[in-house]
């Protein structure tokens, strides 16, 4: 018999579940990732690189401390290179076309003759501006004591490998497992303290005497040598990178899933994702977008990519996982598995207003002031800082492509004059405040996209807030000497003019002889600190009426953000409709079978 009253049921019921919002159960973490896992093929591959040797380095055929050619003794750090070259005899031609070496990303038609034009397509941290500490020309001196060669150099003419002389390498600088002896190096290089330190620490340098037994440790690269220069980037450990720092040496899983050990973690080097060939780091930042080609990471930032090993659909072995595979192709893995930068022991700066420097103590001398958490908030070389810890990443559409600017590049529109220090009204690490201080401040490093390109993806960025100086005529970025013997320095007399006159002349730039200050932001990329799957973002993170982490990125069709849009409204019209169109059928059948028991055709 017939029962047209239940199937009318089963369509109502089936409809308002359809339509009913997304549960608690399917915003979970476990949706959001838990159990996710590599292909087993890639997962597999990437497990051969991952063997450590000594110092928690991948696993390598030679074990230097049987060659009797590094059995000392040495005299210099140029002996051991020497003898590390005996064998690795083009190690030094292979290094000199390295951005490691050269300090530049080349880009545009390079070498097409137009020396002045080719020069303004290089990018690197050798030409580009940055918040931190300005820019590396007008300071080469003191930046070079933080290069690979282990030499220090007042001329940036010996980072081209095509002139003379060029500058030596360094073997141990990168293959001395610890760490220790870049940092000895760099100390023996006499750069200003304050290039690196807030403050004068006490207690001895760091320092390697038997040069025997550092060569006879040399191995593959580490997280700690890699880290001796890319955690103390531009000022100190985190500094720059909110993502990057010394916990990373040995962290926990909680930390970062990837670098942790096993067998909680997957013990992965810096060179487990940023290979290298000859010598050379695959990718670079300032190149390559996450639609460019199907396993390229989001950010283009090395050569193998999320997608490398989870592949292209990395949620296909937990719940729901379809429906978050879907959001893989405009959302950048590293959105929803990096909620949080600096969530480790080290804060990262997210403020430096150099408008404020050279206040001095009652002694006439440098001074810092901390707040009550013990941060430095102010120091007399360096003006008002500001640093936080466990920070939410920004989010951005991204190409990854990256507009960056140079000193001497004027910032568009005119220059608003800094009438108080920013970090004003921002002490304690109000991020809501710092945004608002710096909303619609000029960009001197941002990636480039939006929701109607199909490369684009959202990213996460950490964003630093910076008062930097500018040629008053103009708004040029200015460079800036910070230190050396000579009265010109900043750090010497604070007189901004005669630094700023020196560092302009150093870059080779034109400058008024006055100097003003202004705001700027700058994006820097988020791609460590990976997070544990049951600490992904879930759904209500972003699928919310307001509040979510989407709110401020523009473009885009996102369900339930800005509350009921159009579009919602007609499709609930619609639904309510068909379900109206259903429940009426259903009941119409009902009764008529009251009224027609009997049969309907004769």
């Amino acid at each position: 018999m017939e029962r047209p009253w239940f199937v009318g049921l089963i369509l109502a019921f089936g409809l308002v579940f359809a339509a009913a919002p997304p549960s608690a159960a399917q915003s979970s973490p476990t949706e959001a990732g838990a159990g996710a896992t590599p292909a087993p093929d890639a997962a597999a591959a990437a497990g051969a690189t991952m063997r450590t040797g000594r110092g928690g380095g991948p696993a390598s055929t030679a074990d230097h401390s049987r060659f009797k050619e590094l059995a000392g003794p040495f005299a210099s750090p140029a002996e051991v290179n020497q003898a590390c070259l005996t064998c690795h005899n083009t190690g030094a031609e292979q290094l000199h076309g390295s951005i490691h070496y050269t300090w530049t990303w080349p880009t545009g038609k390079a070498g097409d003759g137009d020396a002045a034009k080719d020069k303004d397509q290089l990018l690197g941290m050798l030409h580009v501006a940055n918040g931190f500490l300005l820019s590396v020309p007008s300071n080469i001196g003191a930046c070079s004591s933080c290069h690979i060669s282990g030499t220090r150099f007042d001329d940036a003419a010996m980072l081209d490998p095509s002139s003379e002389p060029k500058a030596p390498v360094d073997c141990l600088t990168c293959h001395e497992p610890t760490g220790k002896w870049a940092l000895a190096n760099f100390h023996e290089g006499g750069a200003a303290c304050s290039m690196c330190h807030d403050q004068r620490l006490p207690g001895a340098v760091p320092d390697i005497k038997d040069l025997a037994a550092a060569a006879r440790s040399i191995g593959p690269t580490t997280r700690a040598s890699c880290g001796s220069c890319h955690f103390n980037a531009d000022g100190g450990n985190g500094v720059k990178h909110g993502d990057l720092n010394a916990d990373l040496a040995a962290p926990a899983a909680t930390l970062d899933v990837h670098m942790a050990p096993r067998p909680d973690g997957r013990a992965f080097t810096c060179s487990t994702c940023h290979t290298t060939r000859d010598h050379v780091t695959a990718g670079s930042r300032y190149a390559g977008g996450p639609g460019e080609a199907p396993r390229r990471p989001a950010l283009a930032g090395a050569a193998a990519s999320c997608q490398s090993c989870h592949t292209d659909g990395p949620h296909q072995r937990v719940a729901g996982g379809a429906r978050l595979d879907r959001h893989v192709d405009r959302i950048a893995c590293q959105t929803c598995h990096i909620p949080e930068i600096a969530r480790g022991e080290t804060g990262t700066r997210v403020l430096w207003d150099w408008s404020t420097v050279g206040t001095l103590g009652r002694d006439a001398r440098s001074m810092i002031t901390k707040d009550r958490n013990g941060d430095i908030v102010y120091s007399s070389e360096k003006g008002s800082l500001m640093s936080a810890g466990s920070v939410k990443p920004t989010l951005v559409w991204s190409d990854g492509q990256l507009r960056t600017h140079r000193p001497g590049d004027p910032l568009p529109g005119p220059v608003a004059a800094v009438e108080a220090p920013a970090g004003a009204g921002v002490a304690g690490g109000d991020s809501a405040a710092l945004e608002t201080a710096f909303a619609g401040s000029p960009w001197i490093s941002s990636y480039t996209g939006d929701a109607e390109d199909p490369a684009s993806r959202i990213v996460p960025v950490k964003v630093m807030h910076s008062v930097v100086p500018v040629d008053a005529d103009g708004g040029a970025l200015a460079a800036v000497r910070f230190a050396g013997r000579s009265g010109e320095a900043l750090w010497n007399r604070f007189d901004w003019k005669a630094a700023a006159g020196a560092g302009m002349k150093a870059a080779g730039l034109p400058f008024s002889g006055e100097v003003a200050f202004a705001k700027v932001r700058q994006m820097i990329p988020v791609n460590h600190m990976v997070a544990p799957a049951e600490q992904a973002l879930g759904c209500q993170s972003c699928h919310v009426a307001s509040g979510g982490l989407l709110a401020d990125v523009p473009g885009g069709l996102v369900p339930r953000r800005g509350g009921m849009g159009l579009i919602e409204w007609v499709g609930l019209a619609i639904l309510a409709a068909t379900l109206a169109g259903v429940l009426l059928h259903g009941f119409a059948r009902i009764g008529f079978s009251f009224f027609y028991r009997g049969p309907r055709h004769g």
